[in-house]
């Protein structure tokens, strides 16, 4: 993967001269980094030395390969680009994935993540947020900004860090985290578009390992490439009694994704509300456990999340919003518009007033079928899906672009057939924009071990990291191939029997 200020990672199209990029410079075993720099006359950019014996500096393709070469140094490395891996995602029952780690079990065990340090490292956190507050007071312990933007604090300019967050230790005005009483930290290592320099979020780990000492350091973010610094400062965490969870990548692939990859992380897959492999998890051997991952449902930055509501009459049904299409409620008749494969396809529409244009999903795109029924007077659209193998799935469409589009829903299957059931009356169809979003990824699954962790480990906070890192495995509901297996690892984590495991043992 390239670098974030370079264009090749092998400097082949560089300049020639003036910086090139950042790199990542590790030291041999018995010689001091720095001082090899200080001799050929490099500045620093990040000290690494205490801990890691490395450090980073901007270098010229000519100053890179030189001390590539040099007896003293073990790797010179780019400094990698680093994402996040979860997206804005469709709509399943809200408590799904609390249910399916069994967090209320564990509460009901007396463990609710008390006394535990839980630092994440993402593009920050909605500090206003009323999930992050209980009694009025701020849940929030410590936070800091590693990301080189001039951001005076690690306020969440994306989104993905504040709905990580919730999904751990949201507390319960709208959602639960599972973990709703650890003690926060939170690292923005990541900007506002969700990259990041992996020297952005190697201080990160360290600030979580060394100053906060950190119990659990959770990571929803991943790339290619693995990198010989990089990993020095996951085993520096490890060896510090940091876990360190990590997503294992959202290409539906076996590829590795890092720092999932190193050994001393764990890495985390994701699962849909039936416990299947989600589609775009990757698979590989490296993967160690599996999180709810699919329709995850948490806080996002104040009003930048989207709420889709339809209804017929008194009935509401589950739904989305179709992407690129606007705010805004529109009340009205109800006409079935088949395919809308014409501007010709409603029937029975009113002649006058606002009307919502009822269309199957089909063999057009989603942009043809809305143009069709605008042209014939529609001002809403609901869609219904068409997925008979997933009737409850209301379906995550889009429009393609920005547009002049109606206020536009979709729903499952089986609403479909209901909404039709007896004959189209009047309804509604809006959506707003909301505190809360389903995401999918990865990333989301990430979270929900993490705060398991946290859970396991408020019944017994004398364990080690390494004995943990064990409790969980082995309390993980298995999955797929009986054992350990590329999809989903030793399994699910369960919640109440790491909870219960961690009590009885030394």
């Amino acid at each position: 993967m390239a670098s974030a200020s370079w264009k090749s990672a092998d400097g082949a199209q560089a300049a020639k001269k003036g910086p090139a990029g950042k790199f990542l410079i590790s030291g041999k075993a018995d010689k001091k980094v720095l001082k090899t720099l200080e001799k050929m006359g490099i500045a620093v950019a990040d000290d690494w030395s205490d801990d890691i014996n490395a450090a980073s500096a901007f270098l010229t393709p000519e100053q890179a390969e030189k001390l590539s070469k040099h007896a003293d140094v073990e790797a010179v490395e780019p400094d990698l680009v680093r994402t996040k891996l979860g997206t804005f995602g469709d709509a399943f029952p809200i408590t799904w994935g609390l249910d399916a780690v069994n967090a209320p079990e564990a509460w009901n065990l007396g463990a609710t993540g008390q006394g535990i340090k839980v630092c994440i490292l993402d593009t920050g956190i909605d500090y206003s947020h009323n999930e992050f507050y209980k009694n009025g007071v701020s849940i929030i312990k410590g936070s800091k900004n590693f990301v080189a933007d001039g951001h005076p604090d690690a306020t969440d300019g994306d989104g993905h860090g504040t709905h990580v967050a919730g999904t751990i230790a949201a507390q319960g005005h709208t959602v639960w985290g599972v973990a709703p009483n650890v003690e926060l930290y939170i690292g923005r290592v990541l900007d506002d578009t969700g990259s990041g320099a992996s020297s952005w979020i190697m201080n990160g780990v360290k600030w979580c390992y060394q100053t906060v000492k950190a119990n659990v350091i959770s990571m929803s973010l991943g790339g290619g490439r693995s990198s010989v610094t990089e990993n020095k400062t996951y085993n520096a965490a490890y060896s510090a009694g940091s876990l360190v969870i990590a997503a294992a990548g959202n290409d539906g692939t076996s590829g590795i994704s890092y720092p999932a990859g190193y050994t001393n992380v764990v890495s985390v897959a994701a699962v849909d509300s039936n416990l299947a492999k989600a589609d775009f998890s990757q698979f590989n051997s490296d993967v160690e456990l599996a999180g709810p991952g699919v329709a995850v449902y948490s806080s996002v930055p104040l009003a930048k999340g989207l709420r889709a509501t339809t209804s017929e009459g008194t009935t509401q049904y589950a739904s989305n919003g179709i992407e690129f299409a606007p705010t805004g409620t529109v009340n009205g008749q109800l006409v079935e518009c088949g395919t809308a494969e014409t501007t010709t396809s409603c029937v029975n529409k009113p002649a006058s007033g606002s009307w919502i244009a009822v269309v199957s999903r089909g063999v057009i795109s989603f942009a043809d079928k809305a143009n069709n029924v605008k042209a014939q007077g529609a001002s809403g659209m609901i869609i219904t899906n068409n997925d008979t193998a997933n009737p409850d799935d209301a379906g995550s469409f889009t429009f393609g672009a920005a547009g002049t589009w109606p206020v536009a829903t979709s729903v499952s299957y089986n609403s479909g057939v209901a909404l039709r059931a007896g004959g189209l009356g009047t309804g509604s169809v809006a959506i707003e924009n909301f505190n809360y979003a389903y995401y999918n990824g990865t990333s989301m699954a990430t979270p929900h071990v993490s705060a398991v962790a946290a859970l396991a480990w408020s019944a017994k906070p004398s364990l080690s990291n390494v004995t943990m890192r064990s409790i969980l495995q082995t309390t993980a509901m298995d999955l797929g191939a009986a054992g350990r297996d590329v999809n989903f690892g030793y399994g699910l984590v369960q919640a109440d029997a790491a909870v219960n495991k961690a009590k009885i043992t030394n």
